[in-house]
């Protein structure tokens, strides 16, 4: 009885063992794994090669990106997806061929391609950038233009977040929404982004000499309370104690003395409005600030001579 028990047992584990074997045999090979497909991969790359030389450019992406699709894991893989970027540049499909470079660097990041594919990608988005700023819409449609720019730049600075191109990529950003009167909140939100994670790049003091002088420009449409003036004052003011010797600090200096005429010119014009209203006292008060703060020039003359008239009018 124990015997054939044991037999019972054993022939189960030989079922359930073959079982098993057929199973795993039916199983389908990961793509590129094996020989045959390596080589099917690279009769279709060659095929796609025979197609690049002769000329017939639609014809080797079409064949550049099947070998790609079919075969992701094959050795000619990244080079067929690259040189299907390449073309679709060269034939002034930026949108598709920006995607497609992207592909190659996020999918076959040892490549030797790799770092050719990321700097051909950040060539497209900034010609892209280019090109809107100068009115060329290039592709896309002028009401998506500005989310698709920041999208494009915004992958360009992600895929390399520590190299000199995440910086480049920000600053285009926030030229970008400069260049939209509507997005002055966005542009310099964009370059205080540089300001704030790229301190030591070279666009970094010329991305704080923007906002100042965006500042400045919303003071110039009749800010009430004159806060962007005060706040570009205080961002020209940080701009030269943090860089120097850079050539925005000398922008920044002759902004500041401007923000300061500006300033005095206000206090004139507020006298001036109270004088000619009557009320004496009060611009008194702000012609007198206008000889304080200043020694000599057009506006110091002008203050003190109100003031001398209103002394003899007592």
């Amino acid at each position: 009885m124990i015997g054939l028990r044991c037999a019972l047992l054993l022939a189960g584990w030989v079922i359930l063992l073959a079982g098993c074997s057929n199973e795993t045999e039916t199983e389908l090979p990961i793509a590129g794994a094996h020989r045959g497909s390596d080589d099917d991969a690279k009769r279709l790359y060659n095929r796609a090669q025979a197609a690049d030389k002769s000329g017939r450019s639609k014809k080797a992406i079409s064949l550049y990106s099947g070998t790609a699709d079919k075969y992701p894991h094959s050795g000619v893989a990244a080079s067929a997806r690259f040189r299907q970027a390449q073309l679709l540049q060269q034939q002034g499909k930026l949108d598709a061929a920006f995607e497609t470079y992207q592909m190659v660097i996020s999918r076959y990041q040892a490549s030797p391609l790799y770092t050719q594919a990321r700097d051909s990608q950040a060539k497209v988005a900034h010609a892209a950038a280019e090109g809107s700023v100068k009115g060329k819409l290039l592709w896309f449609k002028p009401e998506l233009d500005i989310k698709k720019l920041v999208s494009m730049l915004g992958t360009v600075r992600d895929n390399a977040p520590r190299a000199p191109s995440a910086a480049k990529a920000q600053y285009a950003i926030g030229k970008a929404y400069e260049g939209r009167k509507w997005k002055a909140a966005e542009a310099i939100s964009a370059y205080q982004k540089v300001v704030d994670e790229y301190p030591s790049s070279p666009y970094a003091p010329e991305a704080q000499f923007k906002i100042g002088k965006m500042l400045m420009a919303g003071a110039s449409k009749g800010n009430q309370d004159n806060s962007n003036l005060d706040r570009a004052l205080n961002t020209f003011a940080d701009l030269r104690q943090s860089y120097p010797n850079s050539k925005a600090a000398t922008e920044a200096t002759k902004m500041i003395s401007e923000i300061h005429t500006r300033d005095l010119q206000r206090t004139f014009d507020i006298a001036e409005f109270y004088f000619k209203k009557g009320q004496q006292d009060s611009a008194r008060i702000y012609y007198q600030e206008v000889v304080r703060k200043t020694g000599k020039g057009k506006l110091h003359d002008r203050a003190r001579n109100r003031l001398q008239s209103l002394q003899a009018a007592e």
